[in-house]
């Protein structure tokens, strides 16, 4: 019968959305994954200009004018690389996992303190430190500015008394509302459908062009919707021959 489907060859189900830099496109793999990811939607949008003649104006000819492609999803872990690409900064910043805690109590007006014996090793100069006071979000960010073997100089007196014992993180620093260009990433998305077939998508250059959405919400799980644009490469980039004049390639069996 008419419209009764002919395969199971269904769209439903999630992708991984995988983002580096613009040469690392063939060797994208889970490890560069921005995470749990929802509604993930490629689309292309062509445009046409068109020949009319006669009174009726009928149409005799057209030309394809602009084919723009953009992909939109919803991003829901708030990594700090995520947060990165969000705000349109490049580089890779990874999740810090060393910590130690204050060695001895911190007077008021202080600038340095020592951490647990052996730790101070793990930390070096620029780096940005979270202190944690207490369990009432008594959060305090410093800089470190000198280090002698387990005592940290930081960039600000404290103020108050810290006990000793508290952890100490090395943390990144994220800046926001930069006015310099996004730069270019690829990217590599892979995915199924209903019926278990693979499908991979490679894009060799998009841009972030929205995503920063930073919501402390109680109601529902909060989520940064980005938006890539994609771009034709040009012959100065790195896959410009494998790609020619097109601006993703799908993979499907």
């Amino acid at each position: 019968m008419a419209g009764l489907s002919r395969t199971n060859d269904f769209m439903l189900g999630t992708a991984t959305v995988m983002l580096g830099a613009e040469a690392d496109l063939f060797d994208l793999g889970p490890e560069n994954s921005i995470g749990l990811v929802k509604n993930f939607t490629l689309t292309t949008d062509p445009s046409y200009t068109e020949l009319s003649q006669g009174v009726k104006n009928t149409l005799v000819h057209s030309i394809l004018t602009q084919n723009t492609v953009r992909a939109s999803m919803e991003a829901y872990e708030y990594t700090g690389q995520n947060i990165a690409y969000a705000l349109g900064l490049g580089g890779t910043f990874d999740k810090k996992v060393i910590t130690s805690t204050v060695a001895t109590p911190v007077a008021d007006n202080d600038t340095s303190f020592d951490v647990a014996a052996g730790d101070g090793a793990d930390f070096a100069v620029d780096d940005y430190v979270m202190i944690h006071v207490d369990t009432l979000d008594n959060f305090v960010i410093r800089k470190i500015t000198a280090i002698a073997t387990d005592e940290l100089t930081v960039n600000a007196p404290f103020d108050g008394v810290i006990p000793a014992g508290v952890k100490v993180s090395l943390i990144n620093k994220i800046g926001g509302g930069s006015k310099e260009d996004q730069p270019y990433y690829s990217a590599k998305i892979a995915g199924k459908l209903a019926n278990g077939e693979p499908v991979v998508i490679l894009i060799p250059k998009v841009r972030i062009v929205q995503g920063f959405n930073f919501a402390f919400t109680s109601d529902d799980y909060a989520n940064m919707p980005f938006e890539f644009t994609v771009y034709d490469p040009v012959n100065t980039d790195t896959h410009y021959s494998y790609f020619g004049g097109e601006s993703f390639h799908i993979y499907r069996a």
